[in-house]
């Protein structure tokens, strides 16, 4: 799903270019890039990513 997120994320990116120097376009591109980052986010809370969101899974246990 994360990386549907990201995909959509990046055509509303390029599609926002056709829109043309109007308010709306800087509107369209804010909403994509946060899209695109909120699809990073779900790809790095997957349990077979090499990197993980600080607090992912159980809790480590070391001696003191």
């Amino acid at each position: 799903m994360g990386w549907a997120v990201i995909a959509a994320g990046l055509a509303m990116l390029l599609l926002a270019t056709r829109i043309g120097p109007r308010g709306a376009r800087g509107l369209t591109q804010g909403a994509a890039v946060l899209l695109a980052a909120v699809g990073g986010l779900l790809l790095l809370r997957r349990p077979g990513s090499p990197l993980h969101l600080p607090g992912y899974g159980p809790r480590q246990w070391r001696q003191p």
